[in-house]
């Protein structure tokens, strides 16, 4: 049976921020990644500043790399629309080339990536944790449990009927110059998709909705294009030869938004990115509450702290977060409350500026502030 001292169990935005704050710290650490190179996943890749000043501090300027920057939020239901300012300069980058590049700066600090395995089973109520991996056994002193949305066997989390889609498209200059500086919101009555300019003019489409208006309308990339295009004049401007960047969308079914993990897996488990805290798409800062999340896990193995002690400190940040933005959730994905909501946020954008903040990570100095 293998050594691996400490493991993040996916390599994502989570376990490879776990494996590189470990790696540069002088820890020894490998990150077990089932797909064999960078691969898109469902993802709005809107960076807020906390998630381009937690990349900074990991060493990553993604605006170095050509992501895209924006100050207003548009948000849209049929044919009304409203716009506010955003509290922060956000940024817009694929986690296609995101990922790649943290697992990157991991290597470069002495972690190990190994591609291409699927961990199957996690056991071990105390340290040693035992793994197995490709078919192998590995003992680990403690793992970042980083396998995203995607449930391992022994550590289930319940469903919900939200379906998630993502597609990249090449869009026309017209419709590139009316998202110009916008991260644009357009809901319809069961979901709501948004729409972000990435690097290289690339403009990321995400989407999510309820598995009933799923079956009604299909899976289909042109069928639901249609859908859009009739639900929103902004949506079918967008979409007006339009020409998607691979065949299908990427997808992931029965997101389960919403959850904090609250009780300890194992004192030497410690569960990060979606698989601490999943938070509805566009309402929150999913890729914050990952990096954030990964950061202060390598941390508290360092120190010598339990996953118990981990997580209560972590749910207790992040709960006045999620307790907004499941409030706004409702307002986004409830036809009824359409009407309402765009009528406010055109009388009162401070109003729409000061929930987008207020929907952010609230604290992370200490974070910050670490020294081994």
């Amino acid at each position: 049976m293998q050594e691996a001292p400490f493991v993040a169990v996916g390599g994502g935005l989570a376990g490879a921020a776990f494996a590189l704050e470990l790696a540069r710290n002088g820890a020894p650490a490998l990150v077990i990644e089932s797909t064999r190179a960078a691969h898109h996943k469902v993802c709005g890749e809107f960076l807020s500043e906390e998630a381009q000043t937690l990349l900074s501090y990991l060493g990553i300027d993604v605006h170095t790399m050509g992501a895209s920057s924006m100050g207003t939020f548009r948000l849209a239901a049929g044919g009304n629309l409203a716009e506010a300012p955003l509290p922060f300069r956000a940024a817009g980058y694929s986690r296609y080339r995101l990922d790649q590049a943290l697992l990157d700066k991991a290597a470069e600090a002495g972690a190990e990536i190994r591609r291409g395995i699927s961990v199957t089973e996690i056991n071990g109520s105390e340290a040693p944790i035992v793994l197995k991996a490709g078919g192998r056994k590995l003992t680990a002193r403690a793992i970042g449990l980083a396998s995203g949305k995607h449930n391992l066997r022994q550590f289930p989390r319940a469903p919900s009927d939200m379906v998630g889609f993502k597609l990249q498209l090449r869009v026309s200059a017209a419709a590139l110059r009316q998202l110009d500086d916008i991260v644009q919101l357009a809901m319809f009555d069961g979901g709501y998709i948004g729409a972000i300019i990435v690097e290289d003019e690339i403009v990321t489409l995400c989407w999510v909705m309820h598995n009933a208006l799923l079956q009604r309308i299909g899976a289909d990339w042109q069928a639901q294009a249609a859908y859009f295009a009739r639900q929103s004049p902004l949506l079918a401007e967008l979409l007006d030869g339009a020409k998607p960047c691979w065949a299908k969308p990427v997808a992931v079914a029965a997101i389960p938004y919403g959850y904090l993990r609250r009780e300890a897996l194992s004192p030497a488990i410690f569960p990060v990115g979606d698989q601490l805290a999943v938070i509805p798409s566009f309402t929150g800062d999913g890729m914050s509450i990952a990096l954030l999340s990964g950061i202060a896990a390598a941390q508290a193995v360092l120190a010598g702290e339990s996953a118990e002690a981990y997580q209560r400190r972590m749910i207790t940040r992040l709960a006045p977060q999620f307790r907004w933005a499941g409030m706004v959730n409702v307002l986004f994905e409830t036809g009824r409350l359409h009407g309402l909501t765009i009528g406010t946020a055109r009388l009162l954008p401070p109003l729409v500026t000061w929930l987008a903040q207020s929907t952010r990570i609230r604290s992370y100095a200490d974070v910050m502030a670490y020294q081994a």
